[in-house]
């Protein structure tokens, strides 16, 4: 077997196995947060039976599928093969994942109704919470003890079953580095995991032996650590991004050859390795499950045939995105289930004619009968208000709000919601009319509507006052009348002062206490009006004062600003583009 620690993170090993069918059978083992360079360091015997390549979790940053580099995510989309965007599992105590992509546990049972599937897991919210309702209708569930409980049952079942998939959930390296960080308590929980590890390797080679059942085994983790200290995880920094996959068994390009040649480089073109997202087609595909484009995963398979691969968007316009492959061969390409379009697969990429409805776009490119899928949704933020201290309100082009919690700093659960008359009572005929909004007072805030006309809603109320919507004109709003359909976003300011921004570029001041326009606009938004805004002028879509120091500016193409009230400039960093990680549920489905 090849010395995985003397190739380069599993570059250049052995590529492709035959696909075998009746006896097919898959031990899949996770061992939650093993960071791959102290396996690398360490003396790992057992690792180095496998072949073993880097990979990444967290999805791709700034894009539909970025989560958060934890255990909940990680675990749902291995063994799903799509990102949170499609699970839905956002932390480790969310509840079931979305039942519209189901896990292997369900995919197994489904298309093979008499092969036993068993889950061991140390870590009990993978089979009591998320997957709940699947492990159900499994032949072997055992959640909540230790490691080496784990594996003994794990050689039971395997010796005393005719198991044809079974999951295994370690945590005792995640315990240690939680509790002390890198160091010799983590050092003896990896190799810990790797004298169990032994144990389960020898079984399956001697079940091999005994009736030549073809076991593919994959051990992978959930997530890296943070960088040096090894603490804790969560973030989109490389190491904690970084895990890796091993297999027993010889596989495919994908897994073997790092690919470079793509639109994203970040973290040292870490999305050139596989994802955890392929672990579970591969799982499929050893035990002679046919994977359906329907099923949009977001993983390719490591064994057989190849599809295409890294489907990404290519960062300069949402409509557009790529792909990597060296074969010429017809790529069909489905958009929410519709065959839309059939290209050579060597163009490497595809523009959608007609991206222009607001919500989720699933794509899937296929080639050799194999699919891969990309989401990518067209929301927008058309409008923002910031309620008080502690809540604000986002509407979106998709005719839904968001309410967020401004000290946890995330959308509120059960949202978005449907703007509607039950929620919003009197908006609903107006829900894809709203551009843009503020609050003047406790009871009172204003919507203005693309028809040129305005809402004034009773907060305390909680509804549309009577008479409303009226024309924005000289009489209800003083010397905005010409402007009236240009109006992009409104922020209100501590010092009684409204900004409009036009869709032109101009931006006018507005006097509450005077209720007119102030003398001398519209001006033009540059960088003398609005520092580091100049550039973004005509992207605007909505604004927002977050408090007394700060507010944001929303754009096109999900990107904000953060702009310093106390020193009248965009903050350095800025765009930044809002995803699960700076605006957590913002965007979400």
């Amino acid at each position: 077997m090849l010395n995985w620690k003397s190739c380069a993170a599993g570059v250049g090993l052995l590529a492709m196995t035959s696909l075998a069918v009746a006896d097919n059978k898959v031990l899949l083992i996770g061992i939650d947060g093993l960071q791959l360079e102290q396996v690398q360091r360490l003396n790992t015997p057992n690792f180095d039976r496998l072949n073993i390549t880097k990979a990444y979790t967290g999805g791709i940053q700034g894009a539909a599928s970025e989560q958060p580099t934890i255990s909940g995510p990680g675990w749902a989309t291995i063994l799903t093969g799509v990102w949170l965007s499609k699970h839905g599992v956002n932390s480790n105590d969310a509840g079931l994942a979305n039942p519209e992509f189901p896990g292997l546990f369900k995919r197994v049972k489904d298309a093979k109704p008499d092969a036993y599937v068993a889950s061991i897991a140390n870590w009990a919210p993978i089979n009591t919470n998320f997957f709940a309702n699947e492990v159900a209708n499994i032949d072997e569930v055992v959640s909540g003890v230790n490691d080496e409980e784990v594996v003994n049952r794990a050689l039971q079942t395997l010796s005393q079953t005719p198991a044809d998939f079974v999951f295994l959930h370690l945590d005792d390296p995640d315990h240690a580095g939680h509790a002390s960080c890198f160091g010799s308590a983590y050092d003896k929980a990896v190799q810990d995991s790797d004298r169990r590890l032994g144990q389960l390797l020898d079984k399956v080679a001697s079940l091999q032996n005994q009736n030549a059942d073809n076991w593919l085994v994959l051990v992978t983790t959930d997530h890296g650590r943070m960088p040096i200290v090894g603490c804790g995880h969560g973030n989109q920094t490389e190491p904690e991004k970084t895990i890796f996959i091993g297999s027993n068994q010889p596989m495919n390009a994908e897994f073997s050859q790092q690919v470079t040649d793509i639109p994203n480089t970040q973290f040292n073109s870490l999305y050139g390795y596989p994802s955890q997202a392929s672990i579970a087609p591969t799982v499929l595909r050893h035990l002679g499950v046919t994977i359906d484009a329907s099923w949009r995963l977001d993983g390719l398979p490591l064994i057989g045939d190849l599809g295409v691969r890294k489907l990404m968007e290519d960062g300069s316009t949402t409509q557009r995105f790529t792909w990597y492959t060296d074969e010429q061969k017809p790529a069909n390409i489905y958009r929410n289930g519709e065959l839309v379009d059939q290209v050579y697969s060597m163009d490497r990429g595809w523009s959608d004619p007609d991206m222009t409805a607001a919500g989720v776009m699933d794509y899937v490119v296929e080639i050799n009968s194999t699919p891969l899928a990309l989401r990518l949704n067209n929301f927008q933020i058309d409008a923002a208000l910031s309620k008080d201290a502690f809540k604000a309100y986002f509407f979106r082009n998709d005719q839904q709000y968001v309410r967020y919690d401004k000290v946890l700093d995330k959308s509120d659960g059960g949202y978005p919601k449907a703007i509607n008359n039950q929620n919003w009572p009197g908006m609903e005929a107006y829900r894809d009319l709203i551009t843009a909004s503020f609050q003047k007072d406790a009871g009172t805030s204003y919507y203005f509507l693309k028809n040129g006309q305005y809402i004034n809603y009773d907060n305390i109320g909680d509804k549309v006052r009577s008479g409303y919507p009226k024309p924005i004109n000289n009489a209800t709003w003083p010397g905005l009348e010409p402007y009236k359909d240009q109006i992009e976003a409104a922020l209100r300011w501590h010092n009684q002062k409204v900004y409009f921004f036009l869709s032109n570029g101009d931006y006018i001041r507005y006097d509450i206490n005077s209720d007119a326009v102030d003398n001398g606009y519209p001006k033009p938004i540059n960088d003398s009006t609005w520092p580091g805004l100049g550039s973004y002028a005509q992207e605007i879509t909505a604004a927002v004062k977050w408090s007394d120091s700060r507010g944001y500016i929303f754009l096109t193409g999900q990107r904000y600003l953060r702009y310093s009230i106390s020193q009248d400039k965009v903050d350095d960093g800025y765009p930044k583009p809002v995803n699960s990680s700076t605006w957590p549920g913002l965007l979400n489905p």
